[in-house]
């Protein structure tokens, strides 16, 4: 099977900004995924979650999490902890949108996992692909 990796509009206006380490922890997360897609999460070198899990259902963020296929993988910035490889986790996550746990998945933001109140961080609307491209029907 052939996995693919595309990038929201905003994430390309964006990604000339980020610093190298970032830009060579995405490429990492892209080679990896093309190479083996997410059924075998083991592949890579930290934690892939859905961003709904752990969340009430009756949570705001968890209709729009779900609605919008957001995962998030902990990239490793500043470094990772945790002993298990693909259970290891970090300050920084790649959220990514992962349509069907289909072939492909549309990589949108950059951030740190939380947000100085605390709060999980999540990319707003104007960061994620088109919902048409995204949602295949």
């Amino acid at each position: 099977m052939s996995y693919t990796v595309k990038y929201s509009i905003q994430f390309l206006k964006d990604f000339d900004q980020f610093p190298e380490d970032q830009v060579l922890k995405i490429a990492k997360f892209a080679s990896v995924f093309q190479q083996h897609g997410l059924a075998d999460q083991t592949k890579f070198e930290g934690r892939v979650s859905p961003s709904w899990m752990n969340l009430p259902t009756n949570h705001p963020d968890y209709q729009y999490t779900l609605s919008r296929h957001l995962w998030h993988y902990h990239i490793g910035i500043p470094q990772y902890s945790g002993m298990q490889q693909w259970n290891r986790t970090s300050d920084w996550v790649l959220h990514f949108q992962w349509p069907q746990r289909g072939s492909t998945v549309w990589l949108v933001d950059v951030y740190a996992h939380h947000t100085s109140s605390g709060a999980f961080y999540l990319p707003p609307p104007t960061a994620l692909a088109d919902q048409e491209e995204t949602d295949p029907s």
